[in-house]
């Protein structure tokens, strides 16, 4: 007997809704961009924000900027498993039916409407003192809150709003424009802002990062007005409690979260070391204007290639063999990376943290879609939900851990823990190649038409 009690509803105009989907992916994919913005936006101009909001640097102060980072990577795990309840489905008390997606409209309408109000207080916080940068912190931490009712969305937007032929390419699209937002911060902050012209330039990002915030509310508004029309059942006579319960007792699962924890982690850490990394062994050749623009290219290069595997795979469904061959293939970057610094070839180097992004920014969408077809009836957004989770936990312990090991004796710096990664991805690909199992959601979908 299935956890989960299906109730099949009748398609809701699915002819009417055909172009609608794109804009309410547009839409949503502005929205995670814009969050995303708004998380990284210090991080490349660390030294700038320090001295606007404290005028000295020290210790303290550099990591109170870098708290307006992390403060995200913080919340996502302990605030995910509460935010599953917003989006089950409610019971219409006089007809005793279920609303396909009303629980999904509510917690995307609860996640923008707090990241219009984080843009907004961040603004506020654009004043260069002590009460500036806790204005400054608490919008960001409202903004950290908006992010756990984003992140974990795209798989079951795609359910609800595209047709089978479609579900991966619409999850890469979600999925790669939070990478976007991440790379447009780290490409337009330092173009934004200037030393000599700082207290003129800051307030004038937080304010076009809230009106971009407050266009994007409009248009989720007006957009998911509409009920989709591919979604044809989110019971909720099991909560969500009790699937999560029943996901965790499964063992491939466990296989699923571990390696993405490590991949994950992997990304965190090359994308958040990239600089201790490669500055030192290269110190001649490269500074801080080039790992930024580094950094950036990996995540746009990741776009693409989320794209092209989506479509790889509504066309196929070949999951398994997809997950595995880009996980040995980002195990293989990295092992590149590794030994082209070890021998000093900078071109290694570039091409090596390219496929890194072209391979690993690439499998996320995929983890996600092949959670939800494994554990089908189980909502898409609770495992999406924990694989994130335990992606960054996985991230912050390889930072901290590669933090902790690096040996400023040696010039490159970062062997031991460039090595260290290079065996945790081996680990990685072990457990990928242990999961397996039926595509429960494509047989029921077949079954249905």
């Amino acid at each position: 007997m299935s956890i989960l009690n299906e109730e099949h509803e009748p398609l809701l105009d699915v002819q009417s809704k055909h172009n609608w989907r794109w804009f309410i992916l547009l839409t949503f994919s502005l929205y995670s961009f814009s969050n995303s913005l708004m998380w990284i936006t210090f991080a490349p101009c660390l030294y700038l924000f320090t001295q606007y909001y404290f005028q000295s640097q020290s210790t303290y102060t550099l990591n109170a900027i870098n708290s307006l980072s992390s403060v995200y990577m913080l919340i996502y795990p302990i605030a995910i498993s509460f935010t599953f309840k917003y989006f089950e489905d409610k019971k219409d008390q006089e007809q005793s039916t279920y609303y396909p997606s009303n629980g999904l409209r509510k917690g995307i309408m609860i996640g923008i409407v707090l990241n219009t109000a984080a843009g907004g207080i961040r603004y506020l916080g654009a004043i260069p003192s002590l009460y500036g940068f806790i204005l400054l912190f608490t919008g960001q931490t409202i903004a950290a809150i908006a992010q756990v009712f984003m992140l974990s969305i795209p798989p079951r937007l795609a359910v609800a709003w595209f047709p089978e032929n479609e579900i991966n390419l619409a999850t890469a699209i979600a999925v790669s424009a939070n990478n976007l937002g991440i790379a447009a911060g780290c490409a337009l902050t330092p173009l934004m802002i200037r030393e000599s012209t700082m207290y003129e330039d800051i307030p004038q990002l937080l304010l076009l990062q809230f009106i971009m915030c407050l266009v994007v509310f409009i248009l989720v508004w007006i957009a998911f007005r509409q009920f989709p029309p591919y979604l044809k059942s989110v019971t909720n006579e099991v909560s969500s409690i009790n699937q999560s319960v029943f996901l965790w007792k499964q063992r491939k699962f466990l296989y699923m979260v571990t390696s993405y924890g490590i991949v994950m982690g992997a990304q965190c850490a090359i994308i958040t070391l990239l600089a201790q990394i490669l500055i030192p062994p290269f110190r001649d050749s490269l500074d801080e204007k080039h790992i930024g623009l580094l950094g950036a290219a990996m995540l746009f290069i990741g776009f693409p290639a989320s794209i092209i595997v989506g479509c790889y795979l509504d066309h196929t469904l070949r999951y398994k063999n997809t997950l595995r061959t880009l996980f040995v293939l980002t195990a293989i970057s990295i092992l590149m990376l590794y030994a082209s610094i070890e021998y000093s070839y900078l071109i290694g180097v570039v091409v090596s943290c390219l496929l890194f992004g072209l391979f690993s920014y690439a499998i996320s969408p995929a983890f996600f879609q092949y959670a939800s077809e494994l554990f089908y009836p189980i909502s898409e957004i609770i495992p999406t939900g924990y694989l994130f989770t335990v992606g960054n936990t996985g991230g912050v312990l390889l930072v901290a851990l590669m933090g902790w090991s690096e040996n400023n004796d040696r010039p490159f710096t970062m062997s031991i823990p460039m090595l260290g990664l290079s065996i945790a991805m081996l680990f990685g690909c072990y457990f990928i190649f242990l999961i397996n199992g039926t595509l429960k959601r494509s047989c029921q979908m077949n079954t249905s038409t």
